[in-house]
Order: C-alpha cells, then sequence, then structure tokens
C-alpha cells in the first residue's frame, strides 16, 4: 500500500533503529534537525533513511520510525559556553521506502511511502538488514574450496551487546571473492542500512578501487602504514600484516642503532617497502602492481560478479543478526 504521508528525516552511517520495535537515542543540536524533531513531537512517525554523502544522494529504504521521547538539555564546557541540545529516542516500526520527495515548510516529504517486508520479498529480493546494529567488522575463514566462512560482526545499538552473523560461501564463490564481499557486505550494510544484491555489487567496487588506491598511495609515497586503508576501515590481509610487522621491527632497530626519531621512521618505511615488494614478487609497473597486490597480496578479487551470484550469497546469510 503507498499512501502514508511523513516527514523525512535522513542519517548518516546508515544508524537505523531496528523496525520492529527497537530503539535508539539521538543526540541533535538545537539547530534546524533539532527543532524539526522537537516540532514534530513525541508519538508522530518518520522515515528516516540514510544519506549517501559521497553520492549527496537520499537513499529511497529506511525505517518508519516514532518519536517515544524529546529531552531538551545543555552543556556547560570548561570556558563556561553553554550548548542546548536534544535527547531524542526512536523506536523502530517497519522498513519502507519513498518513491518521491518535495519539500514544505524547510522540510522534506514523502506522499508516497509504501511498507517493505523484506522476509517475504526475500526470495525474489533478498536483502541483509543493518537496522539496529552497527557492523564493526568482519573475517574469512578459507578451510577449503567448500567451507568458506564468511562472518560479520557488530554492536546491537539498543543493548551494547556484540552480535554477528556468519554464512559458508565454499562452492559459490572463491577465497578472495569471499573475502571481497565480506568487506562489500560491511560497507553496505554501515552505508545504506541496507545489504542488496545492488549495494553489495557497488560497495565491492568502491571497496576495491579505494584498496588499489591505498596501494598505489603506499607505493608512490613509500608509506607501507596506508596499505589497505579504506573508507570502511582496515583491512587485515598477508600484505597489510606484513607491512606491519616489517614497519615496527624496522623502526626500532633503527632506533637500536642511534639513528634519529624521524631518520629511523623514514628509513624503515623505504626497507619495508622494499621487502614486500621482494616477498610478495609484486611488480613496480605503475597500474599493473595495484591489481596485483590487490589479489596477490591482500587476497582481494575485483571481478564484478553477475547479480545471481550476490543474490545467492545474500540468501545464505540470515535477515538480521538476531535471525
Amino acid at each position: 500500500m503507498v499512501n502514508w504521508n511523513m516527514i523525512i528525516l535522513p542519517v548518516a552511517n546508515g544508524v537505523l533503529p531496528r523496525p520492529d520495535g527497537g530503539r535508539i537515542t539521538g543526540v541533535f543540536l538545537e539547530d534546524k534537525t533539532g527543532k524539526m524533531l522537537a516540532k514534530i513531537g513525541v508519538g508522530r512517525d518518520i522515515l528516516v533513511c540514510p544519506w549517501i554523502d559521497d553520492e549527496q544522494n537520499l537513499y529511497p529504504v529506511g525505517v518508519v520510525t516514532r518519536i517515544v521521547d524529546v529531552k531538551r538539555q545543555m552543556l556547560v564546557d570548561e570556558a563556561g559556553i553553554e550548548t542546548n541540545f536534544l535527547t531524542v529516542v526512536m523506536e523502530g516500526q517497519v522498513h519502507a521506502r519513498w518513491h518521491s520527495l518535495q519539500t514544505k515548510e524547510r522540510y522534506v516529504i514523502s506522499s508516497d511511502i509504501e511498507a517493505l517486508d523484506f522476509l517475504k520479498m526475500r526470495k525474489e529480493y533478498p536483502v541483509i538488514s543493518g537496522a539496529g546494529w552497527l557492523p564493526q567488522g568482519g573475517y574469512t575463514e578459507f578451510h577449503g574450496p567448500m567451507d568458506i566462512t564468511v562472518t560479520i560482526y557488530g554492536t546491537d545499538l539498543q543493548t551494547g551487546r556484540e552480535i554477528g552473523m556468519s554464512a559458508n560461501l565454499g562452492g559459490l564463490v572463491e577465497k578472495e571473492q569471499a573475502h571481497t564481499i565480506e568487506h562489500a557486505m560491511i560497507r553496505a550494510l554501515s552505508t545504506y542500512g541496507l545489504c542488496t544484491p545492488r549495494t553489495m555489487m557497488e560497495s565491492l567496487i568502491k571497496e576495491t578501487d579505494e584498496l588499489k588506491q591505498s596501494l598505489e598511495f603506499s607505493i608512490r609515497y613509500t608509506m607501507p602504514e596506508a596499505l589497505g586503508i579504506t573508507t570502511g576501515g582496515a583491512c587485515g590481509n598477508p600484505l597489510t600484516n606484513m607491512a606491519k610487522f616489517y614497519l615496527a621491527q624496522e623502526f626500532v632497530d633503527n632506533i637500536k642503532a642511534g639513528k634519529k626519531l624521524n631518520e629511523s621512521l623514514v628509513s624503515a618505511r623505504r626497507t619495508t617497502m622494499s621487502q614486500l615488494a621482494s616477498d610478495m614478487g609484486l611488480t613496480m609497473q605503475q597500474g599493473l602492481r595495484a591489481a596485483q597486490g590487490l589479489k596477490k597480496g591482500m587476497s582481494h578479487d575485483d571481478t564484478v560478479l553477475k547479480m545471481a551470484i550476490y543474490k545467492k550469497v545474500i540468501r545464505r546469510f540470515p535477515f538480521e543478526p538476531w535471525g
């Protein structure tokens, strides 16, 4: 049914309440957003949707959320400067999507919001929900072609407890592809609050592009500590693990040899990059070295798979970590 009419609240980093009564508490300055929530008032529903910063777009799927409490508070810093802010408790109701947007009195409003039952849609349109929890990391365990387990873990936004989900992707993808899917899932859930076949594919492309950029940057500027760093966090893999080990070891050895701090670091960086290139057999040819380092050193594969594969991958995971 497409007939809901409500105000839309954009949020960063895909933080959404669990859509079955889960609660989260947001802190808002008494600026435009804070005043808007106070004016809407307790008991009213809004649609909370992720704001995708690098695309400068509002994601069309979010959670219908009820405002259950609004409190004005004040913070006084050491200089005696007062800052007024609001704490707003919000309770998730149901996943939903907007189809069109309009502005009214500075509000973003949609008059054609549709409730979504992803569990019923899972066979045709499989998704993983990021609502109600904050994905923080993951790992991929390879025990053979038919036993490749991917685990994503994070924090329950209401209780603070660590939660997670796992799936065996053996027989469906190779180990490098599974490791890349792990990163893509974390990125999709954290950005969109939802991992769909499309957001998984888009996140995989962005993640591998940033990993290759970290390789090029590290080699060009002789900075091994930048290897594997993306907007999604730090990637644990043979290349980055070796980089940390060599860099720390060389730096300590240089200090013990009586070199100054800056000189010790510069020398350690050069030695580390040289050692990594030798150990991994990486070429110094620009462009090729990034692709080679991605798969050979970081255990990632940037091959874009068919949409049908991403659908099968998602179906092997539960809909949410509480399932």
